[in-house]
């Protein structure tokens, strides 16, 4: 067994790195438990009525975990480990593999490997547990743990539905205001302005062909800032505007992983922005996403 030992990020990294235990868990015929998806556990049915957020999805717990419960396990799970770490029983009674910062374990490789097929639980504790090797042998799977609620993706579908319905290329934009504006300092927070001049190149590369957007955003409305743009808003649902962006032909925004699941989910391409005036071609990126199809 897999033992997520703690939280990181928000919404991206964590199904990012629990997609990644995923593809292990499925690889070597192991179970998973990611008590630390405790604040997202509730918008994906195959973690929403299982305390531990099991994989293989499990049936379901005989009553829906509480908010409580699943932050005191969570909470239980991180401080064992680090007790665990500081005495120096690091192997005992689990397999502990504890990566910090930017170090990585390969999930793929001899160590995990070995790991896996041991007697003893993993508990794993750190960020980059990877393998884009196993990540895409078992996409499949993978998607499909996260598939969201029947009400969710209906909403989703009726947005998209309406865009699709009078246009020929749907283009998603992650505007990402908030944490980004002291994110590294600032240095992917773009304005509504720069984000309509973006929108604005787009159609210029696509010309005679009807353009519309699908803006995800949690800044401030600006009026006028789209005018001349065809340009419709997400329900503004954490998860509805991230599949919402899977649906369309493309999608562009500064890093992150919100839209890099975006983009692996719907398996669309997507242009992340180092800068504002990032170049791009958006008649590749279309043909990339037509043969992708």
């Amino acid at each position: 067994m897999i033992i997520v030992a703690r939280n990181y990020g928000q919404l991206g990294n964590r199904l990012f790195l629990y997609g990644h235990l995923i593809a292990a868990a499925e690889e070597y015929g192991i179970e998973l438990v990611n008590p630390s998806f405790v604040e997202y556990a509730h918008l994906f049915p195959a973690t929403a009525s299982n305390l531990w957020c099991r994989y293989p999805n499990f049936p379901a717990d005989s009553l829906p975990p509480k908010t409580w419960q699943r932050a005191a396990l969570a909470k239980a799970v991180h401080l064992g480990t680090k007790i665990l770490s500081a005495t120096g029983l690091r192997n005992y009674p689990f397999h502990m593999i504890r990566i910090r910062g930017e170090e990585s374990c390969d999930l793929a490789g001899e160590e995990f490997a070995a790991a896996a097929h041991g007697k003893r639980h993993i508990l794993a504790s750190g960020w980059l547990f990877r393998s884009e090797s196993l990540f895409q042998k078992h996409a499949s799977v993978i998607r499909r743990h996260f598939e969201l609620p029947e009400a969710n993706q209906a909403s989703v579908n009726r947005l998209i539905a309406g865009i699709r319905n009078d246009a020929e290329i749907v283009v998603g934009v992650h505007i990402r205001h908030g944490d980004y504006a002291t994110f590294m300092g600032g240095r992917y927070f773009y304005s509504l302005e720069q984000y309509a001049a973006l929108m604005r190149r787009i159609v210029d590369q696509l010309p005679n062909r009807r353009v519309k957007f699908l803006v995800c955003s949690n800044a401030d409305c600006v009026p006028g800032v789209f005018n001349g743009l065809e340009v419709t808003y997400g329900t503004g649902h954490i998860t509805e505007d991230m599949y919402a962006l899977a649906e369309t032909d493309m999608m562009f925004g500064p890093p992150s992983t919100y839209t890099g699941w975006a983009s692996f989910y719907g398996e669309r391409p997507v242009t992340f922005l180092e800068t504002a005036d990032e170049s791009f071609d958006a008649s590749a990126l279309l043909n990339y996403a037509n043969a992708a199809a």
